[in-house]
């Protein structure tokens, strides 16, 4: 690689001063992604405009203090958010660095040496020589290197603060989806305790029928099925249930076992009636609030940022600076008035010949630049198609708990008319283990369907980018 260095004289280097920086960096492409003017699988009633951003800290809608507890401490101490924090702790530090490098580098330097050289009649010499004074740089930034780097640093900043919003979001929704899920396996657990219980007691009753010679083996050997079968069903449960408190105790950053005593007591889903779900506001809305395609659309920036970089190795690169200070033989010298020196002036470095280096860095960086728009693309077309899906859900799955309600009020009808018709001899008790497997069926889809509703609420507040507002313990760590 060769090299064009040119000195100038300060006077004339003084004049580039004046020159203010011209950045060859591409403008950050917009998403071409259609919108609609309005969501799909929007709930009934919906405005089609945004009234108030969705509701903030939606957990404490539930009115449930546990759910609340655990967001809280998650937020406190998740490690995915400490680490998305440190993310963005250095983010912060790189764009300081980025402004800094638009102003001069000051230097204090000093220094002491024994010198033996050659005087000018050819006798060597040996002298002392002391020296103080102070190095300045500063590179003018005719061409935008300096000025696209600091808005490629402050565009990861913002891609920084989004990314721990995104985090924050993330977190709080998936404690309270564990945390629902947990109720609802607990309320699966009684139904099913409570099933055996009626079984078993289902199960003495035929086999004292049948020693009292009223009854036949094969009831009771059916109904000794049925019991074993709803056993079998509570080992399943519980291992579900240790592995949703496991999850929970290191979504709160604390290990596996932390809340096992915590989380023993039986407690009830919270319920949903204090959530209204309404003006949800349009997908451009939506795009707006979402932390993560306010990140994606900051890496977007970034990386056009750094396009200008790359093409600015074309251009010269002019660096002002110099020295000033005091030289002499002897310490005490130094203050004397020819001690004093000074060494300004420019220097110009213009690449000549790189063999394509440069031009195959730009073409990397635009490359790159694509990659980028590519991926905040797919990430407003993820962001929609999480909406339409999490609203599509929760309308379903409201109507699926409530139908399945109806279906386990017959189901405990039908039971309990096949027991009393079983006492009285009019039916077989074949009737009445339908009856009791259909039940409990019943009861067992009802409280799965009863989690589901709730989990897909907070599947909508997530896709809705709801969940914090205002501050986050763990966003004020990070500054």
């Amino acid at each position: 690689m060769m090299f064009f260095r040119v000195s100038l004289m300060a006077a004339a280097a003084a004049a580039t001063v004046a020159l203010t920086g011209c950045s060859t960096a591409p403008a950050p492409k917009k998403s071409e992604v259609p919108l609609a003017s309005g969501f799909a699988n929007a709930p009934q009633g919906d405005a089609g405009t945004l009234a108030q951003a969705p509701v903030g800290r939606f957990w404490q809608g539930f009115n449930d203090a546990g759910l609340d507890a655990l967001v809280q401490r998650a937020l406190q101490a998740n490690t995915d958010l400490r680490v998305a924090s440190a993310n963005l702790r250095e983010a912060r530090a790189l764009s300081r660095f980025a402004d800094a490098q638009l102003f001069p580098t000051v230097d204090l330097n000093a220094g002491a040496a024994r010198v033996r050289a050659p005087d000018y009649q050819g006798n060597p010499q040996t002298n002392n020589a002391f020296s103080v004074g102070f190095d300045v740089r500063w590179e003018a930034d005719l061409f935008g290197r300096l000025s696209d780097e600091r808005r490629a640093a402050a565009a990861d900043l913002l891609a920084g603060e989004a990314g721990l919003r995104s985090a924050q979001v993330s977190v709080a929704a998936e404690v309270a989806r564990n945390y629902f899920e947990l109720r609802g396996l607990q309320e699966q657990l009684r139904v099913a305790q409570q099933s055996l219980d009626t079984q078993q007691g289902a199960l003495k009753l035929v086999a004292g029928r049948q020693e009292a010679g009223r009854g036949t083996g094969f009831d009771t050997e059916r109904a000794r099925a049925l019991v074993q079968s709803t056993a079998a069903t509570i080992p399943a449960l519980e291992m579900a249930l240790a592995r949703t408190r496991y999850r929970l105790a290191v979504l709160t950053g604390q290990p596996p076992t932390a809340l096992d005593v915590e989380l023993s007591d039986v407690k009830p889903l919270p319920g949903l009636k204090t959530i209204a779900l309404d003006r949800i506001g349009t997908p451009e809305d939506l795009l707006r609030r979402r932390p993560d395609v306010r990140a994606a659309e900051a890496q977007v920036a970034a990386a056009a940022a750094r396009v200008g970089v790359a093409r600015s190795a074309m251009f010269p690169r002019v660096t002002l600076g110099g020295t000033i200070g005091q030289n002499a033989s002897r310490i005490g010298d130094l203050n004397d008035g020819p001690a004093y020196a000074y060494n300004l002036g420019a220097q110009l470095v213009w690449n000549l010949l790189d063999f394509g280096r440069i031009r195959a860095q730009i073409a990397a960086a635009d490359a790159r630049n694509e990659a980028a728009f590519a991926s905040y693309e797919r990430t407003v077309l993820a962001a929609l198609e999480e909406t339409e899906g999490a609203l599509v859900t929760y309308n379903r799955s409201q109507q699926q708990a409530q139908a399945l309600f109806d279906a386990a009020v017959s189901a405990e009808r039908a039971a309990n008319i096949a027991r009393e018709r079983f006492k009285v001899g009019i039916s077989d008790f074949l009737a009445v283990l339908d009856a009791e497997r259909e039940l409990l069926t019943a009861r067992n889809q009802l409280a799965q369907s009863q989690t589901a509703a709730a989990t897909s609420l907070v599947g909508v507040y997530k896709a809705l980018a709801g969940g914090i507002d205002g501050e986050a313990p763990a966003q004020t760590a990070a500054r």
